[in-house]
């Protein structure tokens, strides 16, 4: 298991009723792996906006004490609402952190890579959000390829936007591998800074940061069996005192397909875990999760997310299409928790 990561959930809840100097608006928050990052190195996520009822729904679940908000972070309604949330908070807190995982699928290798895709556009309103609320340091992710040339504009815009709301940012790709996440997941963080740091000083605290590597064995060796239902179960069943530990049904043909591979090998599609490495980049939507390396199925939700880095207790809503999309979708707790701290080292 990863050490550090089992934390009970009412200690997610009391962070809310003490006083903290660090708090964190998030963007774009997903099912919240930056926000459970920035909550493990003592900052508190005090408001969250996505479009995704479903991610949203599991960030409630998860962080009662934030202000969760169903919008686009495009409108000026919904940066009204956190510089709004951002004044009740500045007598009393020292520094606002502000964190975002705009969605990347525009930009992904793994899918069109359209440069007119809308997604696209969300990175320059989260440059939007940040020069508005004006926080103390910001921290976006998206994936490694948001760099290719054919993204440059986008980029150069993204940066523009941030210079002249008196910001330095600083591009630095990462692998979630090097912080104990049993994947093979590559992501370009744009830290944000009000004083300039090049890549050579974040890369040098990053380093301290690593963590041995971990193997899908490990990470997954001691969950008990997974039960497999053909029916939309739903979040709040529990197979033997795991939530989402519930596998698909497959027909007899898949699990015969799945059985006949050796371990590491495989399609994209059922592509059979290898207990001795770590995993590839999880990906899901039209395309199914790996397969379990001793089991002829895929794996479970809550087998996706220990491989995402995310404890027992952080439990995922919504029906198995969309538990799966979340976890995939999202940021690597570890990830966020080691590049966070690197920042708020950096803005001292």
């Amino acid at each position: 298991m990863f050490q550090g990561l089992r934390m009970a959930k009412n200690k997610r809840c009391s962070g809310a009723r003490q006083k903290k100097k660090l708090l964190a608006f998030d963007l774009c928050c997903g099912l919240g792996g930056l926000s459970l990052g920035a909550f493990h190195i003592g900052v508190i996520p005090i408001a969250a906006v996505d479009l995704n009822e479903n991610a949203l729904r599991t960030y409630r679940s998860n962080f009662p004490q934030a202000e969760v908000i169903n919008g686009d972070v495009a409108k000026q309604s919904v940066i009204d609402k956190f510089i709004e949330i951002k004044s009740r908070y500045e007598k009393t807190t020292s520094k606002f952190l502000l964190i975002s995982g705009p969605p990347c699928q525009g930009f992904s290798v793994a899918g069109r890579r359209l440069v007119k895709d809308a997604r696209n556009k969300v990175m320059i309103s989260v440059a939007k959000a940040i020069f508005a609320i004006q926080p103390e340091g910001a921290l976006v992710e998206n994936v490694a390829s948001v760099m290719s040339k054919k993204h440059s504009k986008t980029i150069r815009q993204f940066v523009k936007i941030l210079e002249n709301g008196g910001y330095y940012v600083c591009p630095v790709e990462l692998n979630s591998l090097d912080f104990g996440v049993p994947q093979r997941r590559r992501r370009m963080i744009f830290f944000i800074t009000r004083k300039p740091a090049d890549r050579k000083t974040f890369e040098k605290e990053l380093e301290k940061l690593r963590r041995p590597y971990q193997t899908v064995g490990e990470a997954l060796g001691d969950l008990p069996p997974a039960v497999v239902r053909d029916d939309c179960y739903s979040d709040i069943q529990v197979n033997q005192g795991f939530f989402n530990h519930f596998a698909m049904q497959h027909s007899g043909k898949v699990k015969k397909k799945i059985a006949g591979l050796k371990q590491g090998t495989g399609p994209l599609s059922y592509r059979k875990l290898d207990p001795s490495k770590e995993a590839g980049t999880l990906i899901s939507g039209h395309r199914a999760p790996p397969a379990h390396f001793n089991e002829p199925r895929s794996i479970t939700v809550r087998e996706a997310a220990r491989l995402q880095g995310f404890p027992d207790d952080f439990r995922v809503c919504g029906k198995f299409g969309a538990q799966m999309q979340q976890v995939t979708d999202a940021v690597p707790p570890q990830l966020g928790q080691a590049a966070l701290k690197t920042l708020l080292k950096i803005i001292g």
